[in-house]
């Protein structure tokens, strides 16, 4: 089980990272106030791994990654999110469908500094849907949802043959 550690929310495409103390997050549509959020769409969430950050400042010889470089709105620890692809994770009280793995762009050159965007490689962390909104705060946990009981193993039932005679 893992641990949010810090949410951040960009306003204005090309703006500022920042830091909130909790984040309202609207099913289907994403990071209340987020440019990136929209409804219907893909990508509403995005997720890093802390230590996935903590791998790209030693690369790159930083005392640390600033807060918000990423450009992930959740930094969360003790989850492997490339693990999650294709499975429903539990973030707090948000449900968040994992559709795919958020590759890194060249903005991270700008953002983080020259060689981040080849150290985040395997590590940009993930991208999903909101199907559950809620406020998410630092601290929430953050776990794979187990799937309903009747979903887990479906059971094919054989035809019971009938006996003659």
């Amino acid at each position: 089980m893992g641990v949010v550690v810090s949410i951040h929310r960009v306003q204005v495409k090309h703006g500022p990272a920042e830091k909130l103390a909790e984040a309202r997050y609207i099913t289907d549509f994403g990071l209340e106030n987020d440019w990136r959020s929209r409804k219907g769409r893909g990508r509403q969430i995005t997720l890093i791994e802390e230590e996935a950050l903590e791998f790209v400042a030693r690369t790159l010889k930083m005392d640390a990654i600033p807060e918000g470089a990423s450009r992930r709105q959740i930094v969360v620890r003790g989850i492997r999110l490339n693990d999650t692809v294709g499975k429903k994770l539990r973030v707090g009280p948000l449900l968040i469908q994992v559709d795919e793995l958020c590759d890194p762009c060249k903005n991270m050159e700008k953002t983080i500094g020259k060689g981040a965007w080849w150290a985040m490689e395997s590590r940009g962390g993930i991208v999903g849907k909101v199907l559950e909104g809620g406020v998410l705060k630092a601290g929430d946990c953050v776990q794979i949802e187990d799937e309903p009981a009747q979903h887990r193993s479906a059971q094919v039932k054989q035809p019971v043959k009938s006996r003659k005679g």
